[in-house]
């Protein structure tokens, strides 16, 4: 089962983007070896900014999010069903090893055992909206909690100061055609405050 870290988030995007396996992703990044990508989604090594940036680009993804799970999914637009998705997954995380839990579970969502497994193993079956909210009942979440994206259990995201992962969610929600402009006012910035001291 994915859940919301770095390596099933890595897995997520490739699904998302059509590549059904790690070779299908390798051969949209020339030069890397199988391992290096089989490294990073069994979570065995942390990939570089630069290497998560290459992904990114190879499977159509935000950066931002690829990193910290923070932001849209998609550079252009909030990808709703990829965030259902993570959510469900993230919500029934062990849930398969506790028979009486899944059993409960499953009763309550009014869903078989197959169709669940099937929404948690494919990002590319749509969460129906009454199924959203059932699930946000199960949870005693407010409604739409299901179309939120949470990062409260990133501890990567969250060792970032405030004020820096508020310029990575703006950075991550502008079209990229004004990602430059933000760019080169940060750096205006620095050299700014560089040639006062």
């Amino acid at each position: 089962m994915q859940s919301t870290n770095i390596p099933g988030r890595i897995k997520l995007a490739r699904k998302m983007a059509g590549l059904p396996t790690q070779a299908s992703l390798l051969a949209c990044i020339p030069g890397w070896k199988p391992s290096r990508l089989g490294n990073y989604e069994a979570g065995i090594s942390t990939p570089s900014a630069d290497d998560m940036l290459l992904i990114a680009e190879a499977t159509s993804v935000s950066a931002c999010w690829l990193m910290f799970g923070q932001g849209p999914i998609r550079p252009s637009e909030r990808d709703l069903q990829a965030v259902r998705h993570q959510n469900l997954t993230q919500m029934l995380k062990g849930i398969e090893e506790d028979g009486e839990r899944l059993a409960t579970t499953i009763k309550r969502l009014r869903i078989s055992r197959k169709r669940l497994r099937e929404h948690l193993d494919n990002p590319f079956l749509p969460i129906s909206d009454e199924l959203a909210g059932r699930l946000e009942r199960l949870l005693e979440t407010k409604p739409g909690w299901l179309d939120e994206q949470h990062v409260e259990h990133d501890p990567l995201f969250l060792s970032f100061p405030e004020e820096m992962r508020e310029l990575m969610m703006i950075y991550s929600e502008l079209p990229a055609a004004q990602r430059p402009v933000l760019m080169a006012t940060v750096r205006a910035l620095r050299e700014s405050l560089s040639a006062t001291d």
